[in-house]
């Protein structure tokens, strides 16, 4: 078999998106997955793309627009493994406004995985969203996603974002209110604990209702945060779902 130019030209365009994709993807970006193996699954999967995907009808004709073609490609794989990793970071977002107002926030610790600080229901509902994540086959969904993408968008095609910018700021805030719907249990319950206690201190002054506050409301919002943690699961799958569906809106936005 003889290698073309044209060949190894259009392998590098299929190897940049696909590196975008797995930088932000959830599960592909996790520092648990070492280097070689996310090096070994861009490589096969380019591999299995190469004779699929179609060629774009202009192809880059010298080292720069080759270049910048290179660039754009790595740039709408960031692009769709953002989409991707959207409704993961709101999971997350929730269980961060939970640990807030639960007053967990100070019994932070370094999370090895992203490499930042993270409380104990965030952890929680990182490694819950995760899980549920592989087990919906959401790896499948994102990479079945990238690959339409090709089809959608082919190679080395300039994309226009006026259409699309209006579509990921509409994202960008869908994000807040997916931290915010998942979290309103604890909320709401930790904000009747405030006011409760913000009555008892006007009846009784002397009792030192901040602390008081650290010792009730962590217990009862842990009890919460367990009795609505099977009705958090549907809510995570169909969110998970969404998002290739997202992607392909995105692509489509893009590529018309």
């Amino acid at each position: 078999m003889i290698i073309t130019l044209q060949q190894v030209a259009v392998f590098f365009l299929i190897f940049a998106r696909l590196t975008g994709m797995i930088i932000l993807a959830p599960v592909f970006s996790r520092k648990q997955v070492f280097g070689m193996a996310k090096v070994s699954i861009l490589f096969w999967l380019t591999m299995s793309l190469l004779f699929i995907v179609p060629l774009p009808l202009e192809f880059p004709t010298n080292l720069i627009s080759y270049t910048m073609a290179i660039f754009s490609e790595v740039f709408l794989g960031l692009v769709i493994g953002f989409i991707a990793d959207i409704f993961v970071t709101g999971v997350e977002l929730a269980g961060t406004l939970m640990d807030t107002q639960a007053g967990l926030s100070v019994a932070s610790l370094l999370d090895p995985s992203t490499g930042r600080q993270t409380t104990l229901i965030e952890m929680t509902l990182n490694w819950i969203v995760l899980l549920i994540f592989l087990l919906v086959d959401g790896h499948h969904l994102v990479l079945s996603a990238t690959v339409e993408s090709f089809k959608l968008l082919p190679i080395g095609q300039p994309f226009n974002f006026n259409q699309s910018t209006q579509f990921l700021l509409d994202l960008g805030a869908h994000l807040f209110k997916i931290g915010l719907k998942l979290s309103v249990p604890i909320l709401l319950i930790v904000f009747i604990i405030d006011f409760t206690l913000g009555l008892l201190n006007k009846v009784a002054e002397q009792i030192n209702v901040f602390q008081l506050g650290f010792q009730v409301k962590p217990p009862i919002s842990l009890f919460i945060f367990l009795g609505t943690i099977g009705g958090l699961q549907d809510h995570i799958i169909l969110l998970l779902q969404e998002s290739s569906e997202q992607i392909l809106t995105f692509l489509r936005l893009v590529s018309g």
